[in-house]
């Protein structure tokens, strides 16, 4: 049984051999990225929001909720930028959780309420593509606006604003969609409406975007993921993890945690489980 996840299916693109690190032979770099960090603490404090408004409990302090994750997340060894050192984003964090509710409100979304009475906050989802190949998904949320439309958003923390074509391309949102549409009755929906990101800028004054809203995917680009997702299947079962350089301009190398394991051989600073030794020797 194979389990893909957009995860997945987009380091498939990026490159094969990652995929194969990463999700074959798990294995993972001893130092964590300021990236990580810094957005599951943005994530854990926007979650404690949209939950108590939806409920309607007491709004936590955010800025509180966001700083007992950061340090929860940096008690280990972290790796910055120079742009980007740990006071900086510290304060970054503090202003763009502070800005988030005034942005919600702006949107006019609320969260879906599913029929267990729960909010449709991180939902973790599945279903079947066919005989032993499953797709999962962990969504940030699911909303609904004035009209009752159903709307599904990824939350983002990026360092530059999106394409105006991303939301229409991204592999990740028609994931989402086809979750969402094999779950229509434990969510107690009809259908999914509209697909988008709402997008938080890493910047010194950072910005809130509102939702990049765009409608869901035609049929038609269901059935081309679909297939995309069965020719990722074929690259598991016949093994065939290729490295991918591409041209220099858009090399995915040198942000790759495993560029020195894949050039060299180099294992140091990974964490390599016990099991999947072997198989790295005998790669």
């Amino acid at each position: 049984m194979l389990t893909l996840s957009a995860n997945k299916i987009i380091t498939a693109d990026t490159c094969k051999r990652m995929l194969y690190y990463r999700y074959i032979l798990e294995i993972k770099n001893q130092v964590k990225s300021s990236n990580l960090a810094f957005g599951s603490a943005i994530d854990t404090a926007l979650m404690t929001y949209l939950l108590a408004i939806t409920m309607g409990h007491q709004v936590h302090d955010l800025e509180a909720v966001f700083l007992e994750k950061w340090e929860e997340e940096t008690d280990c060894e972290v790796e910055y930028t120079v742009t980007k050192t740990p006071k900086k984003l510290v304060e970054m964090g503090k202003k763009m959780v502070s800005l988030f509710p005034e942005a919600w409100e702006k949107s006019g979304l609320m969260i879906l309420v599913m029929p267990d009475g729960s909010p449709a906050l991180q939902v973790q989802l599945s279903c079947s593509l066919k005989d032993k190949l499953n797709l999962r998904g962990y969504l940030d949320l699911i909303a609904m606006n004035d009209d009752g439309e159903i709307i599904v958003i990824d939350l983002k923390t990026a360092a530059a604003k999106y394409g105006d074509v991303f939301a229409w391309q991204s592999d990740q949102l028609t994931a989402y969609n086809i979750l969402v549409e094999a779950n229509r009755e434990a969510l107690g929906i009809d259908t999914v409406d509209q697909l988008g990101f709402m997008c938080m800028l890493k910047k010194t004054n950072p910005e809130i975007e509102q939702p990049h809203l765009i409608p869901a995917r035609s049929s038609q680009e269901i059935a081309e993921f679909r297939q995309k997702c069965f020719d990722i299947e074929t690259t598991f079962n016949q093994r065939r993890f290729y490295k991918a350089s591409r041209h220099a301009f858009n090399n995915p190398c040198e942000l790759c945690d495993f560029k020195q394991l894949c050039t060299f051989g180099d294992t140091d600073g990974l964490i390599i489980p016990d099991k999947s030794k072997p198989l790295l020797q005998a790669a």
